[in-house]
């Protein structure tokens, strides 16, 4: 089965839970939507992962996801956000996530995160305020 772990990152924490992800899926592959433009009709399932600013998903998932939607429906999905504040995480989920996507969703899930101007610094935990275990519990969906 092949997994497709799309995502958009600024600060590195969702970039960083896609490469713990692809380790718990070794079938998958890693793609920053910013980068690479990969075929959907490859993949099995696909996982899309933003990060938040301002109480939005970053505008590239949020555009993919427009793009992509009816496809997006008839492929097995996760989606997972990346944010500092776990107490706003099911506000979050509700306003970025059209209802039939979400219904459709095998898993939607928050990995944590860190603030975007104090993003660990090269050489340090790059997990630090990352969940490792819930995205653990996420790729078991997907195996």
């Amino acid at each position: 089965m092949a997994v497709l772990i799309l995502y958009a990152t600024k600060s590195g924490a969702t970039e960083q839970c896609a490469k713990v992800l692809s380790e718990e899926l070794p079938q998958s592959k890693i793609c920053n939507i910013e980068i690479e433009k990969p075929s959907l009709e490859a993949f099995d399932s696909i996982i899309l992962g933003a990060g938040v600013r301002d109480e939005k998903i970053y505008k590239a998932i949020r555009d993919f996801i427009k793009k992509n939607k009816d496809e997006l429906l008839n492929k097995k999905m996760g989606y997972y956000i990346c944010n500092e504040k776990p107490k706003t995480t099911e506000e979050l989920i509700e306003k970025n996530f059209p209802d039939d996507l979400k219904k459709a969703a095998i898993c939607i899930e928050s990995f944590g995160g860190y603030n975007a101007y104090k993003a660990p610094k090269e050489g340090t935990d790059q997990l630090k305020g990352i969940y490792v275990d819930k995205i653990r519990e996420f790729s078991n969906n997907f195996k």
